[in-house]
């Protein structure tokens, strides 16, 4: 049996926040600041105000969209190889992306990223059974800045075949991304190896690039995740309930929006809570009420029946110390118990500031832990093992019997990679006395495996082609 799934919503909760939601999205609208969206929406039939820039959106045809979004959908490999369902079954976990700087595993000390550290980050993931996917982890500081992205995009598909994930609020840069995939696959609108995440600003507003960069994506067959990120206090209500009905319209906005550019595009409910801290002034991520508004986001997309994503391990700490480590553990629990089918930032902390190479060695530590948890234990009369019980009675052991012998190299026992599991002299002894020091000591390992990932001359030639397209096309506007 397995654990149940958390709930912090009851159904006629649920149904609140959804007509709360309808009433806003038919009533107030949002703003689109595209004239050619503002017009194809017109042409499909939304009420929209071009001089306020404000498409309504009818009840009627929000619920005529939902019912259009895939409740699954398939990812692929990067060699085209199928990978595993979103929306279905377990969890699965992605590294953290779009972070700026790197806690220096030499150094010790917060630097700005660079190209190589998006290899080296991306090499490791690669090797790391508990990451299921390829987040770009940051934004290289040695690029262009208006084509960062592509370069990351370049380095981690060149050091995984994991699928990706990636973010960016261009038309232009999601256009040059879908094309350097389609270097290496011409199919990757039917065999999706990307999953490109947009969000709109908050409140109640597309941006030009964003929205422009949603049509660009969906007309091209690739998954979205449509991820709003109101702010407690600053940018929605200061409650809870508040935070999340505009959370709620805001990524349904888009779910309608891409539905009706190309129907049954898969999509999905995505989510990055985050509250104001009045004293000190900060956007918090690591908070107990991020962690119940993470339980109540599943529910809703649930409700929906559209897959669900979110945000953990995360940590407002900026340094790997115990807050860092509570605030990952509870994130990444709560997310996974919740029914979260994509949950996104191992390896990145501080807000999403920064990442670092021991930083996802140690997630994926906590995600091994939780993936075992969420399996849950076997029970029927040949796990009980009764015979075996009777058989060796009061004072016996079990060292050698067949429960043991059988099962010793199983799943049945989840295996630490990085836990200190010693007695404390020998932990004395050998000086490994902190977990962050045991996960350092993984990272050349890790990097000195030769990888038969990387690919041929010719697809990167192609992909440098693009990028120097871009940075042209760029130059002149």
């Amino acid at each position: 049996m397995k654990l149940n799934q958390m709930e912090v919503l009851s159904q006629e909760e649920i149904r609140l926040i959804h007509e709360a939601t309808l009433e806003i999205l038919e009533q107030e609208g949002v703003v689109v600041l595209s004239d050619f969206i503002r017009y194809f929406l017109a042409e499909k039939g939304l009420p929209v105000d071009h001089n306020s820039g404000v498409v309504r959106i009818p009840s009627s045809v929000a619920t005529a969209c939902l019912q259009q979004v895939p409740s699954s959908f398939a990812l692929y490999s990067v060699d085209d190889q199928p990978w595993k369902r979103i929306g279905q079954g377990d969890p699965l976990f992605a590294c953290g992306h779009n972070a700026v700087f790197l806690l220096d595993q030499q150094t010790g000390n917060r630097r700005v990223s660079l190209v190589e550290d998006v290899e080296k980050f991306v090499c490791i993931a690669d090797q790391l059974d508990e990451i299921d996917l390829i987040g770009i982890p940051v934004m290289p500081q040695d690029t262009p800045a208006e084509s960062t992205l592509l370069y990351a995009v370049k380095a981690a598909l060149n050091n995984s075949t994991k699928p990706l994930f990636y973010s960016s609020e261009s038309a232009t840069i999601n256009q040059a991304i879908i094309q350097m995939a389609k270097t290496i696959n011409r199919e990757v609108s039917n065999h999706p190896f990307l999953i490109s995440q947009l969000s709109p600003t908050s409140p109640l507003f597309w941006e030009k690039g964003t929205i422009e960069a949603l049509y660009e994506v969906c007309s091209n067959g690739i998954p979205l995740a449509i991820l709003p990120e109101p702010i407690a206090g600053a940018s929605a209500p200061y409650t809870l309930a508040g935070l999340l009905t505009m959370h709620n319209a805001e990524c349904l906005s888009g779910i309608v929006f891409s539905q009706l550019i190309r129907e049954k595009t898969p999509v999905m409910y995505a989510s990055s809570w985050t509250a104001y801290d009045m004293r000190s002034n900060m956007a918090v991520i690591g908070t107990p009420e991020t962690h119940i508004l993470r339980i109540a986001g599943a529910q809703m997309a649930a409700f929906y029946r559209i897959p669900s994503h979110t945000t953990a391990p995360n940590s407002d700490s900026h340094f790997h110390d115990e807050q860092n480590s509570w605030e990952r553990t509870l994130s990444a629990f709560v997310s996974a118990l919740a029914g979260n089918h994509l949950i996104v930032n191992a390896g990145m902390f501080a807000t999403g500031l920064t990442i670092s190479l021991e930083q996802l060695i140690l997630d994926a530590e906590i995600i091994g832990q939780i993936k075992r948890i969420l399996r849950g234990m076997e029970v029927n009369r040949e796990m009980i093992f009764l015979d075996e019980i009777r058989r060796v009675g009061q004072r016996g052991n079990y060292l050698t019997e067949d429960s043991t012998l059988t099962h010793l190299r199983s799943s049945q026992f989840w295996k630490s990679s990085v836990s200190i599991l010693d007695h404390y002299q020998n932990c004395l002894n050998s000086g490994m006395t902190d977990v962050v020091l045991s996960a350092h000591q993984k990272i050349d390992t890790y990097l000195a495996r030769i990888s038969k990932k990387s690919l041929s001359q010719n697809i990167l030639h192609k992909m440098d082609q693009i990028i120097n397209s871009f940075e042209e096309r760029r130059d002149k506007e």
